[in-house]
């Protein structure tokens, strides 16, 4: 891997870091502006629901104008929409300001993956996403502990404005130490064709819809889990911790273990029966240490499963050249499948008991298992 790995690695940790601490902040806009609690919460919503679907169109222009460009203008866009967030009072200010950071994010993040994947070898793809995954994990770690300081002095609006210099001082570290690789496509051309393409690689089209399986799947550790463990603690950021250390501590050795070996379909198999497993679990035993046993099983299950979602997208996207219209498509699986599968945990464990509701996501991990092994490993492409 290049020195320019590594320097993408510490942009993301900085960036990961300010979005991680601003992010848990948007409902305590309450507490020093004239909104409800489900006006703040639409700011979240606007603002997670904005970088994830504007990456369809806006990821295509990095192919085109180049990654290091579009990353910087990506930046720059989110940090002026955070710095927004943390100086108006108005609520409709307030969500354009959100929904601009929001786009930043979608200029930036598939121009940012794309630079990654391509700043080493075809084969340390696995490695590069690990390192990704794991410089992601420790700013998701290190900004809900800014944001609990934060909020115990009450300067709420502080840490916005703190959380936009940071994507503004990224914007300064991409201008000033990296390289954009060589562009692959000639033409400066934005065409539906290359877009059809996308939707017509069948391999591709199937990777989007494990990935869409997979995040509802997902959604559940931020959702149905903390909810859940409403039952037994009142700490449930222990949960976000366990899941935290565990990613961190674990993620990079699991992206050398797939280069290693260059057995995905395995690795996948494994990820994916380890989170039917944490399911199991919280179907038969009903305890707090269940739950956190759980959890462990379902992160060591996810960092199998995303750095080989993430090398297959950059891998099916070779052909084309066009990587960022790839990345910015696959975010469709995560806005929707995340979404819904946050919309679909909450409604089944406000009307079912929460065995009847593990069982169900246990019977959804089986089926995503199947589908693996039917439909999706006949086209699954590694190398």
């Amino acid at each position: 891997m290049t020195k320019q790995t590594y320097i993408l690695a510490f942009l993301i940790f900085i960036l990961s870091t300010g979005g991680y601490t601003a992010m848990p902040l948007f409902p305590l806009l309450t507490n020093i502006h004239n909104i409800t609690l489900t006006q703040a919460s639409t700011l979240t919503a606007t603002y997670i629901f904005t970088q994830k679907i504007t990456p369809v169109l806006l990821g295509p222009l990095g192919d085109y104008y180049g990654y290091k460009r579009i990353s910087i203008l990506g930046e720059l866009i989110r940090g002026f929409g955070f710095i927004g967030v943390g100086c108006v009072s108005n609520y409709i200010s307030l969500l354009i300001f959100s929904s601009l950071a929001g786009l930043g994010g979608g200029f930036s993040g598939p121009s940012l993956q794309s630079l990654l994947m391509k700043s080493s070898k075809h084969t340390d793809r696995a490695k590069v996403s690990s390192i990704r995954a794991s410089a992601t994990n420790a700013g998701l770690l290190l900004g809900p502990i800014i944001a609990g300081i934060v909020i115990l002095n009450g300067n709420y609006n502080f840490i916005f404005i703190s959380a936009g210099s940071v994507y503004l001082f990224g914007a300064f570290l991409l201008i000033a130490f990296v390289v954009n690789p060589k562009k692959v496509y000639n033409s400066n051309r934005l065409s539906l064709q290359h877009f059809k393409e996308a939707f017509y690689n069948k391999g591709f089209l199937q990777l989007m819809i494990f990935m869409l399986m997979f995040y509802i799947l997902f959604a559940q550790l931020f959702v149905t889990m903390p909810e859940y463990a409403k039952t037994y603690t009142d700490q449930i950021q222990l949960l976000f911790l366990i899941n935290g250390i565990t990613g961190l501590a674990l993620q990079y050795f699991v992206g050398l273990l797939i280069s290693k070996y260059a057995k995905p379909k395995l690795f996948i198999n494994v990820g994916v029966s380890l989170i039917i497993l944490a399911f199991v679990i919280l179907t038969l035993w009903h305890t707090f240490t269940m739950l956190l046993v759980s959890i462990i099983l379902f992160t060591i299950g996810e960092i199998f499963l995303l750095p080989i979602m993430e090398m297959s997208i950059a891998n099916f996207s070779d052909k084309s050249g066009n990587m960022g219209l790839y990345f910015g498509i696959s975010k469709l699986s995560d806005g929707i499948g995340r979404s819904f599968g946050s919309i679909m945990g909450g409604w089944l464990l406000y009307s079912f008991q929460p065995a009847l509701v593990w069982l169900t996501f246990t019977i959804l991990s089986i089926l995503i298992l199947l589908y693996f092994q039917i439909i999706f490993s006949k086209v699954f492409q590694y190398k």
